[in-house]
């Protein structure tokens, strides 16, 4: 049996009076990679800096499981903004210290050729990036939380860094949870799909039953009201419809071609569908 890393239930959090995260209750076990998906101001990253105690919840709770002790949750933030006036070598003397870290392997560092004199200010984002990565899997994680960052990076960066996520898994059976709006470089990897929106899950499906569960119509003709319809595209002469929850029992009594779909094009069409209801609302 898979044992949780993460267990939060009723996480409610407010910023003034907009509620931000809305009862959540979900857990991560060890060894599993998840994803978040959304639209913007959905609080994907809100959620992540709760996780890992950067923001304190209004309601709820958030319980660790055995190995993820505050100092075992490794958090990368889209801003990418820590230590900035300092050089690597101050940056990463100070993190070991603050984490009672012994040595810090810095070979990812080095693949990209700066140096331990570099001032992190000076550094692109992709190197930041790693950095950032490295000085995280230097407390021996068992959960690492990844803000929406692999987009920022170039495709040399980008493998170097999903890499070290999956070595990371193998070696420690960490659990990762990332925000991401872009699934092509990582479609294969993630095991399960949360998609948020307005401080709460729509979904929360394996990536194989989310893919049996979508499908996608492409007719000239409007789609028949029966169908579940979650996101459509109307623009030309062909529309596109995109079906969810899909049962087989929907097929009968026309001849629709009902079409498996990527993930990529999956999460779109959530995101799109949110846009959609809320500019309905």
């Amino acid at each position: 049996m898979s044992q949780a890393i993460i267990d939060v239930r009723n996480l409610s959090l407010s910023f003034s009076r907009k509620k931000v995260l809305a009862g959540l209750n979900f857990s991560l076990n060890r060894g599993e990679w998840a994803v978040i998906a959304g639209r913007n101001g959905a609080g994907k990253s809100t959620l992540l800096r709760a996780l890992s105690g950067v923001l304190l919840p209004d309601e709820g709770t958030i319980r660790h499981g055995p190995g993820a002790r505050p100092e075992k949750i490794g958090f990368i933030s889209d801003r990418l903004s820590l230590f900035e006036d300092w050089t690597i070598d101050q940056a990463s003397d100070f993190h070991c210290r603050a984490f009672h870290i012994g040595d810090f392997d810095g070979q990812l560092v080095k693949r990209l050729g700066v140096r331990g004199r570099d001032r992190i200010k000076n550094l692109s984002a992709g190197e930041r990036a790693i950095l950032h990565l490295s000085l995280v899997l230097a407390q021996k994680p068992s959960l690492l939380l990844v803000d929406e960052v692999l987009h920022m990076l170039d495709p040399y960066i980008r493998d170097l860094f999903i890499e070290a996520l999956i070595e990371a898994m193998a070696v420690q059976q960490a659990a990762v949870l990332t925000v991401n709006h872009t699934f092509g470089e990582i479609e294969r990897l993630p095991e399960r799909v949360l998609v948020m929106d307005e401080g709460r899950f729509i979904v929360d499906e394996t990536v194989e039953a989310l893919r049996g569960k979508m499908r996608k119509v492409v007719s000239r003709d409007p789609l028949p009201e029966t169908q579940p319809c979650i996101f459509k595209k109307t623009e030309g002469e062909y529309k596109e419809y995109f079906i969810f929850p899909f049962q087989e029992e929907l097929r009968q009594g026309n001849a629709l071609d009902f079409q498996e779909m990527a993930l990529p094009e999956i999460i779109k069409a959530f995101i799109g569908g949110g846009y959609e209801q809320k500019r309905m609302a």
